[in-house]
């Protein structure tokens, strides 16, 4: 069953162990994507919270170790950068690569190199690590503060220009002032609902019932921390899946694993989503809804977007 995932930290991983896409040691590789049958993957740049000039230049390094690797293993992957450029697996036995921002302490205020950075292939960004920058404030910041003025213009030229807009990491504050900004639907790549996991990263209800009224989706997150307090499985993890379809909809659901983001992780790696599909069924999901879960809510919500 096709599978789009909507993060994992893959190529910051790559870096630091100079290990390739096609194997090595971390959560994702492509032979085991391929054999969970991964249509699509975003792919973050992420720098931790730093100076401007010190993230572009280490943002550059990642981006140039993603491009490259796209280039040499083109015989299983393809940039994503239009609606027009998502193809069927069954047609080309490849795997669809969306290039993300983790943070957007790069941009600093200069919508210039926001549009570099779009030339380079960036089609999704998350506005915020955890901690505050020029645009907006991180759910780690005590204060909760919101969107800036800068950060609002550029919520504005990701709409206008069709970069999607992540409110994965942000405050609780700034995720409400976005929505107001973007007239698109937005995502949040990758967090679970804080009803049943009481982490700050993990979204409240008011907050899942906002993205669905925006037309949203979540990717639900495979991290241990966010799944459960006690005993994390995968059955907590789909217990996420339950609680959030139940509450606004099955079609704002999708999956966003964290794969090399974090160390523990409900799955082993890629090449378990593979086993997803039979403990859905088992937990009481139709085939139309599971469909929708693993690759149809992220391919149509992106398709509208880029």
């Amino acid at each position: 069953m096709d599978i789009i995932d909507l993060h994992c930290d893959t190529i910051s991983v790559l870096g630091e162990k100079n290990e390739n896409l096609y194997s090595n040691s971390g959560h994702f590789d492509i032979l085991r994507a391929s054999e969970a049958g991964l249509i699509l993957q975003f792919f973050a740049l992420f720098t931790m919270p730093a100076d401007r000039n010190s993230a572009l230049r280490h943002t550059l390094r990642l981006a140039e170790k993603y491009l490259s690797q796209l280039d040499k293993y083109d015989d299983y992957l393809y940039p994503v950068k239009t609606a027009g450029d998502i193809n069927n697996s069954t047609e080309n036995h490849k795997i669809g690569c969306l290039l993300h921002l983790e943070g957007a302490e790069c941009l600093g205020k200069d919508i210039a190199v926001l549009e570099i950075l779009y030339r380079l292939g960036l089609r999704s960004i998350g506005l915020t690590w955890n901690h505050r920058n020029l645009l907006a404030d991180g759910i780690g910041e005590s204060n909760g503060g919101g969107i800036s003025d800068k950060g609002k213009e550029m919520i504005q030229a990701m709409d206008q220009m069709g970069i999607i807009l992540d409110l994965a990491h942000i405050s609780e504050k700034a995720y409400f002032e976005a929505l107001e900004h973007y007239n698109r639907p937005v995502i949040v790549s990758h967090a679970n609902a804080r009803q049943l996991c009481p982490h700050r990263r993990n979204l409240t209800d008011e907050q899942l019932r906002a993205l669905a009224r925006h037309g949203g989706i979540v990717g639900v997150n495979q991290v241990s921390d966010f799944v459960a307090v006690e005993k994390p499985s995968l059955d907590k993890f789909i217990d996420h899946i339950i609680y959030i379809s139940e509450l606004i909809g099955v079609e704002h659901v999708a999956l966003g694993s964290d794969f090399d983001g974090a160390d523990d992780i409900v799955l082993k790696g890629v090449q378990d989503y593979k086993n997803l599909p039979a403990k859905m069924r088992e937990r009481g999901f139709s085939e139309d809804e599971i469909r929708k879960i693993l690759s149809e809510n992220a391919g149509r919500t992106i398709k509208s977007i880029i």
